[in-house]
């Protein structure tokens, strides 16, 4: 119950502190400004001391509980209440030669405002620090280019989004930037220092700084979310936390508050990965095979003696490392298949359609390792027997079979090809029944069987 009383006299400082600065700027006004003055004046002058010094003495009172609240850096506050111990005591000191009749010089009373003005700028300055960050007079000066705070990933970071991670690359920029000026070893403001992720987790002397899995009593997202003009948002000074920079601390606290938690992890929540990709430029989509593939290009020998022998051939991407190929020929022979060995790797597309492929010709494609789309239709030659020889390409998306002689064994072997995703059975063997079962048990592959 104390505690509590004592917290709430000391949030009454910020309404009584500035009834003294009000009423001392009030009679040094009258002071300076009226200069034939008779004894009412001079009435007015004592009493506008004793009002400053009995506010004053009111507003350092609750300013002393709510000092000791721990909240405040010891540099400031020390220096912020010991001026205003200073102003009041000043105030008093003037109100009692007044209230005897001592007779001020003009020096000597100049002399008296000019400090007492001083003490009321240390204090205000050094108050004002404390409520909204350091630097903040200076912050709003007309004319003067301000830098705004904006944490932005690299381009070799973008291309690389299924590596970062949401607290190191996206989170602990943003608190470094905004927060640990104020929080961190050598002051640790309120007792919380965020250097570290373990410290910052446990918060400082107002409880947990991060509640995993709760982020409405982590105290660091109150702090950042709050209204601006709430006494303890933060950061007090400068650029506050973007939406989406809050937005994303909360689904990050939300989702476990791990320091190894992959931005990856966004797909799950479209809102979030769309707030994600617009905020720090990222491409969060899942990635195809090819988009992850690295290839050195095929040299011009090489492209040049295929194209000799019975090919043609365009490039599926910029760098110029992806082949689409097609034999050209009505029939193909087995050196036809030998002379492509040499650029098996940069093989993505292959197109073999209505050659007189046989099953003996499928086994020269076993190991293209590349290989997502096969084109094989209008060859009826082929068959389930050679169908096995496919089962080892581990990127194979695409097959058409449509045309061949394959029949119901070839699902076998076709099911354990798991990268497969779309496969066309039109004109074959395999019987209408054994295709339905095929997609009951494959729903993942999308089958194409006659119009």
């Amino acid at each position: 119950m104390l505690t509590e009383l004592v917290d709430f006299l000391g949030s009454l400082h910020p309404l009584i502190v500035h009834l003294p600065i009000g009423i001392v700027l009030l009679t040094l006004a009258i002071d300076v400004f009226i200069r034939n003055k008779n004894n009412s004046v001079h009435r007015v002058i004592t009493m506008g001391w004793f009002f400053t010094f009995f506010s004053g003495l009111l507003a350092s009172f609750f300013g002393w509980l709510l000092g000791d609240n721990g909240y405040y850096f010891e540099s400031q506050i020390s220096i912020h209440r010991w001026s205003g111990i200073a102003f009041v005591s000043l105030s008093f000191i003037v109100w009692i030669l007044r209230y005897i009749n001592f007779r001020f010089s003009k020096p000597f009373n100049r002399s008296i405002n000019l400090i007492t003005m001083l003490l009321l700028m240390i204090t205000g300055h050094f108050g004002g620090e404390m409520t909204h960050g350091q630097n903040y007079l200076l912050e709003n000066l007309p004319y003067v280019e301000k830098e705004i705070s904006v944490v932005k990933l690299s381009e070799s970071e973008r291309s690389k989004a299924d590596s970062l991670m949401v607290y190191e690359d996206l989170i602990h920029p943003v608190l470094e930037e905004k927060c640990m000026a104020c929080h961190n070893q050598n002051q640790a403001y309120g007792g919380l220092n965020m250097t570290a992720f373990e410290s910052m987790i446990k918060g400082g002397n107002s409880g947990a700084g991060i509640q995993k899995g709760n982020p409405y009593k982590s105290l660091i997202y109150k702090r950042v979310s709050f209204p601006q003009d709430h006494l303890k948002f933060m950061p007090p000074a400068g650029v506050p936390l973007s939406y989406d920079q809050v937005a994303t601390l909360e689904w990050w606290i939300d989702n476990g508050a791990k320091k190894q938690m992959p931005v990856t992890l966004a797909r799950k929540d479209p809102k979030i990965q769309r707030l994600l990709e617009l905020q720090y430029g990222l491409d969060l989509r899942e990635k195809t095979y090819l988009e992850t593939l690295i290839l050195a290009s095929p040299t011009l020998d090489q492209l040049k003696s295929i194209e000799e022998k019975k090919y043609i051939w365009r490039f599926l991407n910029p760098e110029q490392s992806f082949l689409d190929l097609k034999f050209t020929k009505n029939q193909i022979k087995t050196k036809d298949l030998l002379n492509i060995q040499q650029i098996k790797k940069n093989v993505i597309w292959l197109n073999l359609v209505d050659c007189m492929l046989n099953d003996g010709h499928l086994s020269f494609l076993s190991d293209f390792p590349n290989l997502t789309r096969l084109k094989i239709q209008k060859n009826p030659s082929v068959t389930s027997k050679g169908i096995k020889a496919l089962k080892n390409l581990e990127n194979l998306s695409e097959l058409n079979l449509y045309g061949t002689s394959v029949n119901n064994t070839a699902l076998m072997t076709l099911g354990q090809i798991q990268s497969l995703k779309k496969l066309f059975l039109w004109n074959t063997r395999i019987t209408p029944k054994a295709i339905a079962d095929f997609r009951a048990q494959h729903p993942e592959i999308e089958v194409v069987s006659g119009l």
